[in-house]
């Protein structure tokens, strides 16, 4: 089994309250809350590892909420390997209330400082073994001279390292030109791919042309509810529509998707690529049906 490595760049230390009602102009008070360590990578991890996968989750928590951030992960039994020097975690919270949607705010994000991303590559660079590296989640402030030492290591990688992209923002661009094998994004950062305005265009031709200008050799694109579109190298996009649900709440169900389709494809050799898809449409469907993330029943 190869091992799965997730990079969490933005973790947040993570409030949700649960309340009998709540609105502008009021004061809410819990009736129950929980603390937990949000971010894509972590969240990847943690269904990984549900899955029975080999992953480490990679995350940089520090200031006055990485320590509570390293020992809820502790607790949870969540794998992973924290560089912390000079960095500082953001704070968020969720609101939830019966019959309402939840709310979700994230603070400022968080800062990772050169001296720890440095220790990440170093941590990085020392595994002997081939493995699988997942960039989940934007990269905040991807133009900083703070992110010079992933720039440098990811190009020149080796091919024992196979890359697993599942990002948006400025950096989007540059993770689809360091030949990831698998990229995933939703429609609308698909077209942040393009120069031109190509609103009106349906996804299917998106992906047929989006695919000869990176080098990528697949490409799933998720966008909520609406039908997963997907396109292999040398082969013609193909769509899954996930299940209805009613949705309890839409946190990590991409996560689980993404989580799902690395482990089908680089852990069970017996899936074929579609399988794939629907099994991890099928688990993000679950998901959003459940309250929490990555902890409802597999079977």
């Amino acid at each position: 089994m190869r091992p799965i490595f997730t990079f969490t760049a933005n973790i947040v230390a993570e409030t949700t309250y649960y309340v009998s009602d709540w609105g502008p102009g009021q004061t809410s008070r819990a009736i129950g809350e929980r603390f937990q360590v949000g971010g894509k990578g972590i969240n990847v991890t943690k269904m990984l590892q549900r899955l029975g996968a080999d992953s480490t989750a990679i995350c940089f928590p520090g200031g006055d909420y990485g320590p509570m951030c390293e020992r809820r992960l502790a607790e949870n039994a969540i794998t992973h390997k924290a560089f912390s020097r000079d960095c500082v975690t953001r704070s968020g919270f969720i609101a939830r209330a019966p019959g309402e949607k939840e709310i979700s705010l994230l603070g400022f994000d968080s800062q990772v400082s050169q001296n720890a991303l440095h220790d990440c590559i170093e941590y990085l660079s020392a595994i002997a073994k081939p493995f699988l590296f997942a960039i989940c989640g934007s990269v905040q402030d991807w133009d900083n001279p703070t992110w010079n030492a992933l720039r440098d290591w990811l190009p020149t990688r080796g091919e024992s390292i196979k890359l697993a992209v599942d990002t948006y923002g400025p950096g989007l661009k540059w993770f689809a030109r360091q030949n990831p094998e698998i990229l995933k994004i939703n429609r609308d950062e698909l077209e942040t791919l393009f120069a031109e305005n190509v609103s009106d265009t349906p996804t299917d031709q998106l992906l047929e042309t989006v695919s000869k200008r990176y080098d990528c050799p697949l490409w799933v694109i998720t966008n909520g509810d609406s039908p997963i579109h997907y396109l292999a190298r040398d082969d013609t996009p193909k769509t899954v529509p996930p299940r209805p649900v009613d949705c309890r709440s839409p946190i990590g169900c991409g996560d689980v998707f993404f989580a799902t389709l690395l482990d089908c494809l680089y852990n069970k050799s017996n899936y074929p690529l579609e399988k794939s898809i629907v099994l991890a449409a099928e688990y993000a469907s679950r998901n959003a049906a459940s309250p929490e993330i990555a902890e409802f029943e597999l079977e």
